[in-house]
């Protein structure tokens, strides 16, 4: 009995030595590659804040030489869009950049968006041919608007987000393209700070993605935000953060490598031609950005092209989230689904040397911290205490743990307001500075582990349930009549 005893204390030693092995290896790679990425995050920002005030763009000039620009078409899907889309059209036509045309595709709409579109802009039928070979589902008719030849409307069957972007690009006449949801709204520079990087390397260049920001809680007049305006609502002002702390002070990083592997659904600029020849947006997929952007990363390293993805960290588009745990949850749960579903297709390019960077080191990250992420930790959190009560973690390791799980994310978000404050602010108010400095040191503590349970709950519905596209609920945001 005695041997039972030894062999089986034995057994639980290594055991419990090899588990702490593994979240310590987990948790301080982790940390490093984010200490990393923050630090090429601020190289980045910096760099990029200093060549757009020594080189601004001269909007004036760049209305005379209108010209010599290329049109960008703005690609707006709309399904059930009524309450908005005359509204948001109207906005998408104020941008500074002159040389646009905004197609609006109704995906089988089945209130009045449709109707809305012909009474605001008062649409004509037309006989527009398609420019683009992509599938789509079939499109019951093409309008023009009488009064702004600048509006098409693409009338079609019901198939989805990323099958009426596929239509719009089939019936563009620019050869670049903004995909978008069609209750985003763009700050009025964004497309030329975009179309900036392109411009500067038009050779290489393909892909742009804008910066994301919370619009909840502003004040929007006439299609355009007002006053940037936090809404004091914990599951907002949590977003906002992690928005921030994705964008700033982590895809800058990944563009400045070119292994930026998420062109944000919201604002992305592309080059027309590149797209198409990539094969469009899947239709399969519930994260249908992640799955483009990778496509075609894939695409130009398999055909020897010296294709670029960038992120502008100037260009904003403002978007409602949501203000709600359910409504936050079901979105957060389809983001993992679709990183799960996209790994999972193109898990052909993980650690090939073939993919450079993408394939190296952007999808182990996406691999190991953020699918596998979830169980990792949850698992840390729940059995790090108990083998600590145990005695079989010291006092000094349970500690360490302690600052990894909780303090470094802390550091994280404290240090992409503060990249955020200082190279591109758009919140000027005291409140809301405050706001997100005192989010960013309780969001550990509560919703980050709330957060990692959803993900959790995605990873089991992945491998056991049914993925399907989950639709956020909308309150709409404050607005004042133009006029």
């Amino acid at each position: 009995m005695k041997v039972y005893d030894t062999i089986f204390e034995a057994v639980v030693h290594w055991i419990a030595w090899g588990f702490e092995a593994v979240i310590f290896a987990y948790f301080i790679s982790y940390f490093l590659l984010n200490v990393l990425s923050l630090v090429l995050s601020f190289w980045y920002c910096r760099k990029y804040s200093q060549s757009t005030l020594t080189n601004p763009i001269d909007f004036e000039a760049l209305d005379e030489l209108k010209n010599l620009l290329p049109p960008v078409t703005l690609v707006v899907p709309a399904y059930n869009e009524e309450r908005v889309i005359a509204h948001s059209i109207r906005s998408l036509l104020a941008l500074s950049y002159s040389r646009l045309e905004v197609v609006v595709v109704n995906d089988g709409s089945r209130d009045g968006t449709l109707d809305e579109l012909i009474r605001s802009f008062s649409l004509r039928r037309s006989e527009v041919r398609p420019s683009g070979g992509l599938p789509t589902k079939p499109v019951k008719g093409i309008y023009i608007s009488a009064v702004e030849p600048r509006v098409v409307v693409v009338d079609k069957v019901n198939g989805g987000k990323a099958d009426s972007i596929n239509a719009g690009i089939n019936f563009s006449q620019s050869p670049y393209f903004i995909g978008m949801d069609a209750d985003s709204l763009f700050e009025p520079e964004a497309v030329s700070h975009a179309l900036r990087l392109i411009l500067e390397d038009p050779e290489h260049v393909v892909a742009v993605g804008g910066v994301v920001r919370g619009i909840n809680g502003s004040i929007v007049d006439a299609g355009r935000i007002r006053r940037p305006h936090l809404l004091f609502n914990f599951w907002v002002i949590i977003q906002v953060i992690e928005y921030l702390r994705s964008f700033l002070a982590g895809r800058t990083a990944w563009s400045l490598m070119n292994g930026l592997v998420i062109i944000p659904g919201a604002f992305g600029l592309f080059q027309k031609a590149a797209v198409v020849e990539a094969g469009g947006y899947a239709t399969d997929t519930v994260t249908e950005d992640f799955e483009l952007t990778l496509r075609m990363h894939r695409y130009a390293r398999e055909k020897g092209l010296k294709w670029r993805i960038m992120l502008a960290p100037d260009a904003v588009c403002w978007t409602e989230m949501p203000a709600s745990r359910k409504v936050l949850s079901s979105q957060r749960k389809r983001w993992h689904e679709g990183l799960l579903q996209t790994l999972l297709l193109h898990r052909k390019m993980l650690f090939n040397w073939r993919y450079g960077v993408v394939g190296l080191v952007a999808l182990p990250y996406e691999l190991f911290y953020e699918a596998g992420g979830p169980l990792i930790e949850i698992l840390g959190l729940v059995l790090m205490p108990v083998l600590f009560l145990l005695g079989w973690v010291d006092e000094s390791a349970f500690v360490v743990f302690t600052a990894l799980a909780f303090f470094a994310g802390v550091l994280f978000s404290l240090m992409a307001v503060l990249i955020d404050q200082i190279y591109f602010p758009r919140y000027h108010f005291p409140r809301d500075a405050i706001l997100l400095l005192a989010f960013s040191l309780i969001e550990c503590f509560g919703y980050r582990q709330l957060y990692l349970w959803w993900r959790l709950e995605a990873t089991w519905n992945f491998f056991f349930g049914t993925v399907v596209w989950r639709v956020s609920e909308r309150s709409g945001f404050a607005t004042r009549a133009e006029g």
